[in-house]
């Protein structure tokens, strides 16, 4: 069984402070790139067969979910649309 050498750095306590507040840094990054939701600029209305395959959930969850206020919906017309942003939100958030 081969054994690893051990390699010992002399550091200060600020510079090991630093290094892990800068790797925190990093993966917050990674993390909040990944799971923010669209920018304002970026919305997107989705009609409700849109929604329901992106929730994977049949048209009564989502009715029951609008009627409930669960979800936000927007009307135009006769129309009922939900903007992506608010699911994404509505996924992470969970009241």
């Amino acid at each position: 069984m081969k054994s690893k050498q051990l390699h010992f750095y002399q550091t200060t306590p600020e510079e090991l402070t630093d290094n892990i507040l800068i790797g925190v840094d990093i993966k917050l990054k990674e993390f909040f790139k990944k799971y923010r939701p669209p920018k304002k600029d970026d919305e997107e209305l989705l009609t409700v067969d849109e929604t329901i395959k992106l929730l994977k959930c049949s048209k009564q969850a989502l009715w029951n979910w609008r009627k409930n206020e669960i979800l936000p919906s927007y009307r135009i017309g006769n129309r009922v649309y939900y903007k992506k942003s608010d699911i994404y939100l509505k996924l992470i958030k969970q009241d």
